[in-house]
């Protein structure tokens, strides 16, 4: 009768010596961490971690002796530290006022620059998402069939501000925007992609108006404004539900609607308000263009 040659149960006696085992432990506790960190260079001359440190706590904190004191060094050596990374880039980083101090443009777009390195040093890294509560169903859906396939997401549900806030940091490899206008603002350093459009819904109550935190909300008061429509933002709403109970007039995407976050009962359809819901891609991450095509294929409105 022919053995089976194949596979075998694990006997003890497979088991390497017990006075190897502790050994081989210790090794592999003893094996250091490697890291690679990016080097931030203008002209040849490289700006100090030290440097970086002191513009990101800067940038963080809009004081000198607040991000002095974050970083446990007095606020002398955080200027030194500043003006030294100036001398290197020949050009004002950070500018200082009344209100506090905080990076120029040109600061801002080294930090940006340097964050992006450092990203794309992690290697294996989630991809990085952001939308708002309009965008909130296409960002979710689009994560969820991303993770099937195997592919690491990690999103925000915010504001428009705060995600492109995130932008300017380096921390986001896609965000969704429901405010085209702030591309058109920033055109030269941002290019968007259409996933789909909306339109706001508006309920007349009077010149008083309550601001909702999301969607096309400076299209709505931009037009008041051209038309000289009589009107004052009174309150900022975050819990779209809360506008069905205010005594406030107000504008809201009719996705909202739609998807049953709120009923907004009695307002009317603007067609003058169509608008863009727009993607833009902040990285170069591999799997930006996969999550903008299922983004626009699950849409900012239910199927059905």
């Amino acid at each position: 009768m022919a053995r089976n040659r194949g596979a075998r149960r694990l006997r003890d006696s497979d088991a390497p010596p017990e006075h190897l085992q502790p050994e081989e432990t210790e090794m592999t506790k003893m094996l250091p961490e490697v890291r690679a960190r990016a080097v931030l260079l203008i002209d040849g001359q490289e700006v100090t971690h030290r440097q970086l440190e002191a513009l990101m706590a800067l940038e963080r904190v809009g004081s000198m002796k607040k991000a002095a004191d974050s970083l446990g060094i007095s606020t002398p050596v955080l200027y030194k530290y500043v003006k030294e990374a100036e001398a290197k880039a020949g050009l004002p980083i950070v500018q200082s006022s009344s209100k506090g101090t905080k990076l120029t443009e040109y600061g801002k777009d080294l930090l940006r620059k340097h964050r992006e390195m450092e990203l794309r040093l992690e290697g294996d890294r989630p991809l990085a998402i952001a939308g708002t509560l309009v965008s909130e169903r296409c960002v979710l859906t689009a994560a969820s069939v991303l993770s099937a396939s195997g592919i690491a997401c990690e999103a925000v549900i915010s504001t428009d501000k705060h995600n492109l806030r995130l932008v300017d940091e380096g921390r986001l490899d896609c965000v969704i925007l429901d405010d085209v206008l702030h591309l058109m603002e920033r055109a030269e350093e941002l290019e968007g992609r259409e996933i789909g459009n909306d339109v706001l819904l508006h309920l007349d109550r009077g010149e008083e108006y309550a601001r909702l935190a999301f969607g096309a909300q400076r299209l709505a008061f931009r037009y008041l404004e051209e038309r000289d429509f009589k009107h004052k933002i009174v309150s900022e709403i975050f819990e779209p539900v809360l506008l069905d109970t205010c005594d406030l007039s107000y504008f809201v995407n009719r996705s909202l609607v739609r998807r049953g976050v709120l009923r907004a009962a009695g307002a009317k359809e603007q067609r003058w308000s169509v608008h863009s819901i727009m993607a833009v891609p902040c990285s170069d991450h591999p799997d930006v263009e996969g999550f903008i095509s299922e983004a626009r294929r699950a849409g900012v409105y239910p199927k059905g």
